[in-house]
């Protein structure tokens, strides 16, 4: 980036005022058609008025990171920002995250170093923010514990310290703030759902939960006004709106056309949430436009956009931050005033490009180490844009602001609720090491998206070895290896991804991918093959298939697939990426060309569309527009000898030997990477991952020390335990032991039902461990089913063989909530029971692995059901000396009775 002016020079723009307003998950294709119908006003006056386009999200899709990213034109790797909660290095407690977390600059307070003042509202990551030029109104604003509905405002919980910057907001700020039991169900909720009062509330809290999410965006909208109205001396706002993301993840599954699992009386009652909330916050967006101004330029963006239509996801991972699966890639990006077009697309635009758009707009320099653009296109007038190496010329201050306890507690319960993290274990070493370890998942994977492959590899390495049953650990490692050119260690753990509970899909892929690779082609079709039976929605299928079309020089097969991609979501990237090559093999330049704008024009920063552009740019001896599109791709990190090749070529044809020479010397270069590099680095890599895991195992072996029970004065025992949650296939465990050989620890006092046709193979007396440990004692011998609550009351002098059932978590919480139903037991399938049991299986299993007088043997249930008989082998492995595998013990195994999938 050329640089024009120092970062010491005066701004050229100094007086100019832009209001930035952020709404979560916007999404056009809600957007559009409301426009059309005259709906929403507010934002089509900035449509009409300046710019508008697509903007493209990172990965992971993570409110706290991504808007951190907005902020500061830079990965969550460099801004420190890894989620919702973090562990304070002081107190070793979880805490939300603040703004002492972020490691850079933000625009706010790279624009007061400049002398120019900023009022912040709402932003993430903003907790603790003092000595700005300006005033803060913290994230933590919003957030009012269980008001009663007769409290005054006056008498609500004061919000933490640290919520307010300057802290004399507080006297005017605090009585502000809405509390759900402030909207009137006939005035405000009605307008959402028109059949509220046919709703049993004491049953279906979703109008609690919608009340609670519209009183959080209507508590920004007073802070909002309130400082534009009294503190109007401001040259940059930034406005954050979370409620769209919050509401559309309750209600968007009840958005026409209705889903197939969507009753209709739900559809009807909720079906015109989502578009309500829109005209809500267009209403709110005219009001904030109305003080800021017709001189004022307005920004409108969102950080992804929403699934509505027949991309809504079927399923969600039961994972945490499952529901990003409802994250669209394509956000918006509006933006009217001063310097900016009129009524105008662009094209392009990332997260990264806000920052320094927006400093660039106020006409300051872009930090080099900003890792967007400026958004050129969208000027009307296009000044040199100036640079400075960075804005991080000095420290960063104090700025961790203090929650208690129970307001911490209270803040981390609500990301729960809402399904983005994990409940918070009550064990604080517990639930520190389980923040550390998700905190690196979500930092390993905005690596992976900025190509960071080495950083992310330990990372997540960590997160496989401590938590080995999460299938998506398993399956991004490998992605990791692959990437690496680690491709034993990939093949390794995608077998390992296999093994594990969930879907066997992203796994296959995997190995089609090592296979492709390898360039065992067949073998990559073979197993997409496999994966198109077993698992036909699995994401990544049609892509896979693509590339392994293209490998095999099939080009009509992978212009088809590229297309049925593209059928389904045409902002796929891959998809268009796919298209462009397939194109350009069968000599069709113009039709590649177009596909590699779209590729473009829906991410910007993947250096291959813009190499795929400048190829068949070369195809129709567009030389000047060929040599932009490959200097791009090299810029951004594409592949660098194929396009100074390509380039060489292009520059003698524009009679441009010097270029010509530099470019055929630079692909040479890189061509003649000795290859031993290559070989010297794996070498290098696998020495490092061998201290690494040798490292982790001696970590987890000193462990085992430190909790190992002290000797007994009583002879030990050898015991077999079967376990698992219940309904996990512990009975199925049970009937295959007693097939092979091993008598069962049974009474027969539980009979065969519906539930568990085959038997229950259960021993009552067992239920007496807690108190009375020693009965265990009577299963010397024998194969005893220990649910996975009683395993901490087992006698600590014995050494015990353990068969651990695993199983997806909505799978067990379904089947337990189904038994109880044939019972005629009432109950609810909820997400609060679902994270308990989630809870309750880690902690028994990190348990597990770390006590020296067990041997564990983990078996997911859904895998023993898929494929009996390796697992059958490793149950003889694990127990050689007794148990007896057979041919006719598959048959056993009945895919029938595997139900509540």
């Amino acid at each position: 980036m050329p640089t024009s002016r120092h970062a010491d020079s005066p701004p050229s723009a100094a007086k100019r005022r832009m209001l930035l307003v952020g709404w979560d998950s916007a999404d056009w294709k809600i957007i559009h058609p409301m426009m059309d119908r005259g709906e929403l006003p507010a934002l089509k006056s900035l449509v009409e008025g300046g710019v508008s386009g697509n903007i493209t999200t990172l990965e992971p899709q993570l409110s706290p990171m991504l808007w951190t990213s907005i902020a500061t034109g830079k990965m969550a790797y460099h801004h420190g920002v890894a989620g919702f909660t973090e562990v304070d290095p002081t107190s070793g407690q979880v805490v939300p995250v603040s703004a002492a977390t972020r490691k850079c600059r933000t625009l706010w307070e790279i624009l007061g170093e400049r002398g120019l003042k900023s009022h912040v509202v709402g932003w993430f990551a903003t907790q603790g923010e003092r000595d700005l030029n300006g005033c803060v109104v913290s994230n933590l604003f919003t957030h009012l514990a269980d008001p009663q509905p007769d409290q005054a405002p006056a008498d609500w919980p004061k919000p933490p310290p640290g919520t307010y910057w300057p802290e004399n907001l507080a006297a005017e700020l605090d009585d502000l703030r809405v509390s759900p039991t402030e909207l009137d169900p006939d005035q405000i909720l009605r307008l959402f759902v028109p059949l509220a009062p046919e709703v049993d509330q004491s049953q279906d809290r979703r109008l609690a939960l919608l009340a609670e999410r519209l009183a959080e965006a209507y508590t920004i909208q007073s802070a909002a006004t309130w400082l534009m109205e009294e503190r109007a001396d401001w040259d940059f706002m930034a406005v954050y709106f979370r409620a769209i993301d919050e509401i559309s993840h309750i209600f968007m599954p009840y958005h026409p056309p209705r889903m197939a699992d969507v009753s209709e009386r739900d559809f009807e009652i909720y079906k015109g949430v989502v578009e309500m909330t829109y005209r809500a916050h267009d209403l709110m967006l005219q009001r904030l436009l109305d003080l800021a101004g017709p001189e004022t330029a307005v920004l409108l963006v969102s950080d992804h956009g929403f699934h509505s239509d027949h991309l809504r996801p079927k399923y969600t991972p039961n994972v945490p931050a499952g529901i990003t699966v409802w994250h669209r890639s394509q956000g918006v990006i509006a933006a009217r005033g001063t310097g900016f077009r009129h009524d105008e697309l662009i094209h392009g635009a990332r997260l990264l490009d806000i920052a320094p758009t927006v400093l660039h707009w106020f006409g300051l320099p872009v930090g080099e180490d900003m890792e967007g653009r400026v958004l050129e296109e969208a000027f009307a007038n296009k000044p040199p844009i100036s640079s400075v190496p960075t804005w991080e010329t000095t420290p960063l201050g104090n700025r961790r602001g203090t929650l208690t306890a129970d307001e911490s507690r209270e803040l981390l319960d609500q990301f729960v609720k809402l399904g983005y993290i994990d409940a918070i274990s009550d064990d604080p070493s517990q639930a520190a090491a389980d923040t550390l370890r998700e905190n690196a998942w979500n930092m390993a994977r905005a690596c992976l998206y900025g190509g960071r492959f080495e950083q992310a590899l330990p990372l997540l390495e960590d997160c496989h070895f401590g938590f080995p049953e999460r299938s998506d650990h398993a399956q991004l490692l490998a992605r990791c290896q692959l990437m690496l050119g680690l491709l034993d260690e990939a093949e390794a753990t995608a077998r390992t991804a296999l093994a594990t509970a969930g879907h066997r899909g992203g796994a296959r892929l995997i190995q089609a991918a090592i296979a492709l690779e390898r360039d065992h082609k067949e073998r990559a079709m073979e197993l997409l093959e496999i994966v198109r039976v077993e698992d036909p929605e699995a994401p990544l299928l049609r892509h896979f298939l693509s590339l392994a079309y293209l490998a095999l020089r099939k080009w009509p097969q992978a212009e088809a697939t590229s297309r049925k991609i593209l059928a389904t979501d045409p902002t796929n990237v891959q998809g268009h990426l796919g298209l462009a090559r397939c194109l350009l093999h069968q000599g069709r330049a113009a039709d590649a060309s177009e596909a590699a704008l779209d590729a473009i024009a829906h991410d910007y920063a993947n250096p291959r569309g813009h190499f795929l552009l400048g190829c068949a740019l070369v195809a129709q001896a567009d030389w000047e527009n060929a040599a932009t599109a490959l200097r791009r791709a090299i810029q951004l990190g594409g592949p660098a000898a194929a396009a100074n090749r390509m380039l060489a070529t292009v520059s003698r044809e524009l009679g441009d030997v010097d270029a010509a020479d530099r470019h055929h010397f630079a692909a040479r270069f890189a061509r003649r990477q000795p290859a031993n590099t290559a070989t010297e680095r794996l070498v290098q890599l696998r020495a490092e991952i061998a201290v690494r895991t040798t490292t982790r195992e001696s970590d987890r072996a000193r462990l085992r020390k430190n909790t190992a029970v002290a000797p007994s004065h009583s002879p030990p025992l050898d015991l077999l335990i079967v376990s698992g949650l219940p309904r996990s296939g512990t009975s199925l465990i049970m009937q295959l032991l007693a097939a092979g050989g091993i008598e069962p620890m049974t009474d027969g006092e539980r009979t065969a039902d519906s539930d568990n046709p085959e038997g229950y193979f259960e021993w009552e007396a067992v239920k007496s461990l807690p108190r009375h440990p020693a009965i265990i004692e009577q299963a010397v011998g024998k194969a005893t089913k220990v649910i996975s609550a009683l395993l901490p009351h087992l006698p600590p002098q014995h050494r015990y063989r353990v068969i651990f059932m695993t199983r997806p978590i909505d799978q067990i919480a379904r089947s337990q909530a189904t038994m109880l139903q044939n019972r005629g037991e009432s109950t609810a399938h909820s997400a609060k029971i679902e994270l308990t049991l989630r809870e309750h299986g880690a902690n028994i299993l990190t348990r597990l692995r770390t006590l020296t007088n067990i041997e564990l043997l983990e078996i997911p249930f859904p895998e023993l059901v898929a494929s009996p008989e390796p697992w059958l082998a490793k149950i003889a492995e694990f127990l050689p000396e007794s148990f007896a595998n057979s041919a006719q013990l598959p048959a056993l195994v009945r895919p029938d009775l595997f139900r509540n999938r």
